[in-house]
């Protein structure tokens, strides 16, 4: 059994080591750090990321790519390049503009790639090679790799060759490799990719319009990397003809579940090749349910600024340790990791939980609210649950405020222990224990991360015994949430042929809404 509960936090200097990240050195750069920093949070992602490969017998590290996120098993690779369009016709000025935009990034996360799958222990932060990558990186045997990059300066060439778009590149299948940008009769289709490297892992290929709108839509490790699978298997598929920009391929999938009730990209009529016109991301984001979504999700992020509690503190070296406790950033970044690997849906939920348990907590000395999922779920192996534990008058009699924190951490690793034995298909449990809301003396948050173990029945009728003692688990009452993800699927009316429920100024006014919305 791994057990680990060390994360409480106050605002003094514990002595620990800071994790110093770069910010990122041009403009967009920093806009794409920013954009990282807020959908993936700030643990998992690094601007700027370093090799200790000397260059010519020189002192400093090579850059490996512009941004690295890692979380679990997923590794992003974001490659960015900002090139000017070009003078010339529209063809000789594509082909110039895609090889210094889309081939030489594209290069660069190969490069990135290739290090980091051989050399994990080798990356640093800085280019004096002084400070190591924090987090552990997944072996690349399990590892799930994404290649992104980010090709800007088109948009706006691309908005006067399509004045109906909003200057996203078309995504065409049948474009592959070097027939992106050789100039060869018959061979070019400016303003449009396809896959880039078909002999290897796939790249995705964005632009300054579609990272902008995919970023702020997926804003969570879990929703960005399940649409990157999806979109790469799509487009290798030989499903897809053409999607007429990003924000529409986006739009399709977002009101679409397959058998097992994940958003993907499903195929109504398989025996035509899907076209996705230039209307979808329009009449999505006009859609009712759309905004009521929007509406709904904003309790999820509750659960976002609860893993900031823990991750700011884990930046900063400003962790408390109790005593007979260890601390270190590798291990106490599984707790919250599982956390961040929720996504936006399950975070709404998670959210609303964490404001009714901190509401019943002001009632009680103590409440314990635990979230599982059921054993025949697919996605069963971590529970969570939330613990408050008041700070009551008779406990400072017994010292200073690390007695009360001693005695909420017991009761936390009752819970933990006591909810592992009683679900024998998880793999691990994450809870965080705090005091409830306005005490008037302050707060911390506790969290305890514990993974499932080998226990004979003696060791578990003790943890039965332990829950009964401590009154862990007795008595617990289920309730099963009334939410449903956006779409309710028998309700969608959006086909893939042009819709006709709005004329063509409509359309273009919902664009511009659009466009609004996401800069």
């Amino acid at each position: 059994m791994n057990e680990k509960s060390t994360n409480s936090y106050d605002q003094l200097d514990s002595g620990q080591p800071k994790v110093v990240k770069n910010i990122g050195v041009t403009d967009t750069e920093r806009y794409l750090a920013k954009l990282a920093e807020r959908s993936f949070l700030n643990l998992w992602s690094y601007p700027n990321p370093y090799r200790d490969k000397k260059l010519s017998g020189g002192g400093n590290g090579k850059e490996i790519c512009d941004l690295l996120v890692v979380c679990d098993h997923h590794v992003i690779i974001f490659s960015e390049k900002n090139i000017d369009w070009p003078e010339g016709s529209i063809d000789l000025a594509w082909c110039r503009w895609a090889r210094r935009a889309i081939k030489s990034a594209a290069a660069q996360a190969k490069g990135a790639e290739r290090w980091i799958s051989q050399f994990p222990n080798r990356i640093f932060l800085d280019q004096a090679c002084n400070r190591p990558f924090p987090i552990n990186l997944p072996s690349s045997k399990s590892w799930k790799l994404h290649k992104v990059i980010v090709a800007r300066g088109a948009s706006d060439a691309c908005r006067r060759r399509y004045p109906e778009g909003t200057g996203s590149l078309n995504i065409k299948p049948s474009i592959k490799g070097n027939f992106h940008w050789q100039n060869s009769a018959g061979k070019i289709e400016p303003f449009a990719v396809g896959d880039i490297d078909p002999s290897d892992s796939f790249v995705h290929v964005m632009d300054e319009v579609s990272l902008d709108v995919v970023m702020k839509e997926l804003d969570t490790i879990r929703d960005f990397t399940d649409y990157l699978e999806k979109r790469s298997n799509l487009i290798r598929s030989g499903k897809l003809l053409v999607a007429h920009g990003e924000e529409n391929l986006l739009a399709y999938y977002s009101i679409r579940v397959n058998q097992d009730g994940q958003h993907d990209f499903v195929i109504e009529n398989e025996r035509k090749n899907l076209r996705i016109d230039r209307s979808h991301f329009a009449n999505y984001i006009a859609d009712p349910q759309y905004i009521v979504k929007k509406e709904k999700d904003r309790i999820s992020y509750v659960w976002d600024r609860l893993i900031e509690q823990f991750t700011n503190h884990m930046i900063s070296g400003t962790v408390k340790v109790l005593p007979g406790h260890s601390y270190s950033l590798r291990d106490s970044e599984l707790g919250v990791r599982y956390m961040a690997l929720e996504s936006r849906f399950s975070r709404r939920l998670h959210g609303k939980a964490i404001i009714e348990a901190l509401e019943r907590g002001e009632q009680i000395d103590r409440f314990l609210r635990i979230l599982i999922k059921p054993d025949w779920s697919e996605e069963n192996e971590t529970a969570f649950f939330i613990c408050t534990f008041k700070y009551l008058d008779w406990m400072k009699k017994y010292g200073d405020y690390d007695y009360h924190r001693q005695r909420r951490t017991e009761f936390a690793t009752v819970c933990a222990r006591g909810i592992l034995e009683r679900h024998h298909y998880l793999k691990r449990v994450v809870g965080v224990i705090c005091e409830p809301p306005n005490q008037g003396s302050g707060s911390s948050e506790d969290l305890i991360y514990m993974e499932q173990g080998n226990w004979s029945e003696e060791d578990r009728n003790l943890i039965r015994e332990e829950c009964k003692t401590y009154g862990v688990l007795q008595n617990m009452k289920s309730k099963v949430p009334n939410e449903r993800e956006f779409p309710e699927v028998d309700t969608i009316t959006f086909k893939v042929e042009p819709a006709t429920g709005m004329n063509r100024k409509q359309r273009r006014a919902a664009r511009a809404r659009a466009r609004r919305q996401h800069r």
